[in-house]
């Protein structure tokens, strides 16, 4: 069935009431950009990442998904604001986006289908089906992807979230890709800490302080403490310093946490219970306190002797942090 003009606008502007910024329809074809994603892959650039290795038959052609697929709504959310912290990742400052931008996309679709009632087959997708969400959305022309790898949109910055709605209807009308705006611009590049972008748009994965914080099922490598003195959970610089999010800053009035000693002397329940139901939970509890410890080694008001007293920690992957970690405080 093609998607009639009036399903189109229903749907942008049903989205707009649940609120997404913008959304975009486009067909659903071979990604154009999933060369330069397979390049990437080959050339081991996504490691420690295996998962991004599986199921590529689906990146490359996402109509695979579905015997019926055959477009793709695609949309972009703002962060969330349920809580403000310094040492986290904006996108994670609320209740896990996965479950809330999937709680909306399937309200949208149970509405579409009770007031049209003209689906065949569709599939929502938010961050966990392997398709390249940025590069649809680059398609659609919602924005382009930067030399951060992020999409940034020209009124909204890159302080989003995407999310996609494949349906079977067929649409003949496409959509113009958005425009490179990142000119000679090279300030996300520049002001990465560890260097991790080996070219303009082409991210070493294991050197990103995101990897290293959330996907990281180990200690920290005493070479990367020295970079996290704010970023426990994800990293935000090379959005931080893009001129494109100049007006979309976040100014934190009120820190969602307490001190990070106080923090890290909490019972492990009750540290467990700070992050429950948030975006919080990919490394477990174990990887967050071994991430607050590190950035507790920053603040000079904090003695060795919080460290000390994890070296007798269960897991071995705090303990080697908190050896780490005194070795560092030592060296430097």
């Amino acid at each position: 069935m093609i998607l009639s003009s009036e399903e189109e606008e229903w749907v942008y502007s049903s989205a707009k009431d649940l609120g997404f910024l913008e959304a975009k329809v486009i067909p659903l074809t071979n990604d154009p950009n999933y060369p330069v994603y397979q390049n990437w892959v080959d050339k081991g650039f996504h490691q420690p990442l295996e998962y991004l290795n599986r199921n590529n038959q689906f990146r490359e052609n996402p109509k695979l998904l579905g015997e019926d697929l055959n477009s793709a709504f695609v949309f972009i959310h703002p962060y969330p604001i349920e809580f403000e912290s310094k040492w986290v990742a904006r996108y994670a400052w609320g209740k896990d986006y996965h479950s809330t931008m999937k709680a909306k996309l399937f309200e949208l679709a149970e509405n579409f289908q009770n007031k049209f009632n003209s689906l065949k087959e569709h599939r929502v997708c938010v961050d966990t089906a392997p398709i390249l969400e940025r590069s649809l959305a680059q398609q659609s022309g919602l924005g382009w992807i930067a030399k951060n790898g992020c999409l940034i949109h020209r009124e909204h910055g890159s302080f989003f979230m995407i999310g996609c709605w494949l349906t079977s209807f067929k649409v003949h009308k496409k959509q113009t890709p958005a425009s490179f705006h990142c000119g000679t611009c090279t300030r996300c590049l520049d002001q990465c800490p560890t260097d991790a972008f080996i070219q303009p748009g082409l991210l070493d994965a294991q050197k990103c302080l995101s990897t290293v914080t959330i996907e990281n099922r180990n200690h920290i490598d005493q070479k990367f403490i020295p970079h996290l003195n704010e970023q426990v959970f994800g990293c935000d610089i090379c959005q931080e310093v893009c001129p494109w999010n100049r007006k979309h800053h976040y100014n934190i009035e009120n820190e969602y946490l307490p001190h990070l000693e106080e923090l890290l002397r909490m019972p492990e329940q009750n540290f467990r219970d700070y992050f429950r139901k948030t975006a919080m939970d990919r490394p477990g509890w174990v990887g967050l306190r071994r991430n607050f410890l590190v950035a507790a080694a920053h603040q000079e008001d904090i003695s060795n002797q919080l460290f000390i007293d994890h070296l007798d920690h269960p897991k071995d992957t705090i303990k080697i942090t908190a050896q780490n970690i005194l070795n560092w405080r030592k060296d430097k």
